[in-house]
This record gives C-alpha cells, sequence and structure tokens, in this order.
C-alpha cells in the first residue's frame, strides 16, 4: 500500500473509531480529522463527503465481520448446530469484553440513519442480509444433519434469530449486562434437534 493508501485507510480506521462511539449525527469532520492527526483537507483528497466516508467505514467493518463470521459457521471441526451457537457465544464474549458498551456497529448506524439517508441505509441492508444468508446456510446444514426438524424453514429462521440477536445487543447495551443473552442462547438452542 502506498503513501496515499496508507494515510486514506488511517483515516477510515480514525473515524470508523469515533463513529462507533459517537454515531453518525455526533461525529463530524473535524472529530474524524483530529482522531486521525490529519488536517481537514486531507479527508477530502480521499473522501467525497461524510456520507461517503460512512458508507466506505461500513464496507470495510463488514468485510471484517463477514470474513469472521464466515469462518465460525464453516469451521468443519464442529457440527453445524455448534457452529452457529460458537458464532452467538464468541459475539456475546466481544460484547462482555466491551463492557457491553458499543453495542454493533452496522446495527448502531442503522437505527441512526435508516430514516435519513439512502446510501447508509442501503449499505447496512446489504451487510445484515448477507450475514442472515451465512446463517441460514449454516442452519440448512443442520437441517441435513439432522440437527435441525424438516420443517423448519432456514432462510426464515436466520432471519428471526438474526433480529433477535440484534435486539439482545441492543437490550445487553441498555443494560450493561448479559441478562438478555442467556434468555437468547436458552431460546435459539431450544430449536435445535
Amino acid at each position: 500500500m502506498g503513501r496515499i493508501g496508507h494515510c486514506r485507510q488511517h483515516i477510515l480506521d480514525a473515524g470508523i473509531g469515533v463513529l462507533s462511539t459517537k454515531g453518525y449525527n455526533g461525529t463530524g469532520i473535524k472529530e474524524i480529522v483530529d482522531a486521525a492527526g490529519v488536517p481537514k483537507g486531507s479527508f477530502y483528497n480521499h473522501f467525497a463527503s461524510k456520507e461517503a466516508f460512512v458508507v466506505e467505514a461500513i464496507e470495510k467493518e463488514a468485510k471484517a465481520s463477514i470474513d469472521w463470521i464466515d469462518n465460525i459457521l464453516s469451521d468443519a471441526s464442529l457440527t453445524p448446530k455448534h457452529r452457529l451457537l460458537n458464532f452467538f457465544d464468541q459475539s456475546h464474549q466481544f460484547q462482555q469484553e466491551q463492557n457491553f458498551q458499543g453495542g454493533c456497529f452496522i446495527g448502531n448506524l442503522c437505527l441512526e440513519m435508516s430514516d435519513e439517508n439512502e446510501a447508509i441505509r442501503s449499505a447496512t441492508t446489504g451487510v445484515m442480509c448477507k450475514i442472515i444468508s451465512l446463517i441460514s446456510h449454516c442452519l440448512a446444514q443442520a437441517q441435513q444433519q439432522g440437527e435441525l426438524t424438516k420443517s423448519a424453514n432456514p432462510s426464515e429462521l436466520a432471519e428471526f434469530m438474526h433480529c433477535a440477536w440484534e435486539g439482545a445487543i441492543m437490550r445487553m447495551k441498555g443494560q450493561r449486562s448479559g441478562q438478555a443473552y442467556d434468555v437468547f442462547r436458552k431460546q435459539i438452542s431450544a430449536f435445535f434437534i
């Protein structure tokens, strides 16, 4: 990566940190460049606007998240049921390590901006659809291996689990406690044979 690409990545990484704590409306270009330690002009050398920056930040975070999720959900050393439970357990552990602060970067931006900004709404929706697709694929494998009833619809169940998970993250953040995860984990475990 050249010097220009390095500067762009540095601004992006610093800005993601600010967005994670302050959200879209609480983050201005000044906060982003201050966090990166670069002049304001450097931002506009790399990004057309704050919106373009945020969409790219979503894409960057999404790639890392989707790669991580895919690795967990395709771990051939575990059955599909255990892969899925492992994914949620590791996600919960990450929330716990963050003292239940911050929540889900993509989910937070979706909640904050979906009514206000079509580009951000579209970007966050796309990421969530990819995650749901990975969960659905794992559930289909669980069904093929007899860990999930034949009557279950893997696509619908994946959508439900993802929605319930995002809700559990919100509750954990609000309560600063893992209590919501305990309920979530018990309920999703009940779907499996």
